[in-house]
């Protein structure tokens, strides 16, 4: 996500904030055109008044219910707005490896506000952001860290009337891909490792672990001044779903959780299969049910995902957790001419699952090993399609047999192109009639199914 310290938060459909109902659709049930989008816009206002029309922005309407922006942008007064901050990984303006734009500032943050390596605590843990600006995860167990959080949203609220705020990379340091160092290495570009830095290469315990961060945010959370939307469900100790998981679905003042690059593999397949599958898959889906299912938002990041056989495996996943009033995508790479970023898969929605919403993955299994999740009612934009279905493989070694499930399916999804909107240069489109599934599921490969 791009750290780019207060941006701005457009929702265009009432229906988007509406509580999670579990009840099939009413008779005079209308369908939405797309699943709820999420479109971070930082190409400029100069690149849409060139593409639209100088401030035509009602032509994001027909494909986006969000719009990020940065701030320093013309926004029409229509727009809502959401604070975006990172104390999970803060950086400074002052000071080797300094960040141009930290929101906070964190460079004048005293050391008890960060973690500090046991029995040396001028050696704060450390990271690196794009090979050169180092970051510090701060520790909200801090009294210093909490209050210094809430003075720095104080301060930028008294700029405007933000509805939401966000905490971009939000997980405990235990959860952190990254490699953190204790003490600061020498920053540079592509340095990726801790050399220079005091304590070299950094291992836990960090603080008093993963239960004082979540009992520190919890108390962050409960304290802020609007709903928070927590970035940290892509995070993976080996014990399970991330702490952000719990931590959103148990906290009141918590609008939902952001899952960054999950199901996505991160490219195009086969890519890392145990990022499709094995325990992280496992630890993601199990995180995104138990949001979704405590009535919480989940938005799904695609960053740089162009790929349509990944596109079409992911979006088998996220049907398993699926929630047409809560699932959100975050789609960066399409549309890029457009400059509406939106994929053309967005255009499908799913309607009356057949069985109870699931708790955990466990409870998706069927007799083989396959993930399955059906619905009755399916659409593309707007046009119903019959029911339809996921099935997925999480065994990331073994293949497994078609399931047999409650429709008979004879087709799997084909996406074609990078958009939803076809318009400004951009195409793209879904169809339900693609190749038939394999009798056998591959290792590591999922399916929409449809009639």
């Amino acid at each position: 996500m791009a750290k780019a310290g207060a941006m701005i938060l457009v929702a265009s459909l009432a229906a988007a904030l509406i509580a999670f109902a579990a009840a099939p659709p009413a008779a005079s049930f209308t369908p939405r055109t797309h699943s709820l989008t999420v479109a971070d816009l930082n190409d400029g206002a100069q690149a849409f008044n060139s593409t639209f029309g100088s401030g035509n922005w009602s032509a994001l309407d027909p494909y986006v219910d969000m719009v990020l922006l940065n701030r320093s942008q013309h926004v029409p007064q229509r727009m809502k707005t959401m604070l975006y901050l990172d104390v999970g990984m803060c950086s400074g303006s002052t000071g080797p490896g300094r960040n141009e734009y930290p929101f906070p500032d964190c460079a004048d943050w005293p050391a008890d506000a960060f973690y500090a390596q046991p029995g040396h605590p001028e050696r704060l843990l450390t990271g690196q952001y794009a090979g050169h600006i180092l970051q510090r995860p701060g520790n909200p167990a801090s009294s210093a860290m909490r209050a210094l959080t809430l003075a720095a949203i104080e301060r930028a609220l008294g700029n405007g009337d933000d509805d939401l705020i966000e905490f971009d990379d939000s997980a405990p340091p235990e959860e952190w891909y990254g490699r953190l160092c204790w003490g600061a290495p020498i920053p540079g570009p592509g340095a990726d490792d801790c050399v220079g830095a005091p304590g070299g290469k950094a291992h836990g315990p960090y603080g008093d672990g993963p239960a004082a961060w979540v009992r520190g945010m919890r108390r962050l959370i409960a304290a802020l001044p609007r709903p928070a939307v927590i970035s940290g469900l892509a995070g993976y100790s080996g014990n399970g779903p991330s702490a952000t998981a719990a931590l959103v679905a148990e906290s009141p003042n918590a609008w939902g959780a952001i899952c960054d690059s999950c199901f996505f593999g991160g490219s195009a397949i086969p890519s890392n299969k145990f990022m499709w599958s094995g325990p992280v898959f496992r630890a993601r889906l199990d995180g995104a049910l138990r949001v979704t299912g405590a009535g919480k938002n989940v938005i799904v990041i695609n960053s740089v995902v162009l790929d349509t056989q990944a596109r079409a495996r992911a979006l088998a996943d996220i049907m398993l957790f699926y929630a047409a009033d809560r699932t959100w995508f975050w789609q960066a790479p399409c549309g890029r001419r457009s400059h509406i970023r939106v994929c053309p898969e967005a255009a499908l929605t799913f309607y009356q699952p057949v069985a109870p919403y699931p708790s955990r993955s466990r409870d998706l299994e069927v007799k083989g090993g396959a993930l399955v999740r059906e619905f009755a009612a399916c659409y593309a934009a707007g046009r119903p399609l019959g029911p339809c279905a996921s099935v997925v493989n999480a065994d990331p070694y073994s293949d497994q047999p078609l399931p047999r499930l409650q429709h008979e399916y004879a087709h799997t999804l084909r996406i074609t192109g990078d958009s939803l909107c076809v318009c400004y240069g951009d195409s793209g489109s879904v169809s339900a009639e693609g190749p038939a599934p394999p009798e056998r599921l591959p290792a590591a490969s999922g399916y929409v199914l449809f009639r």
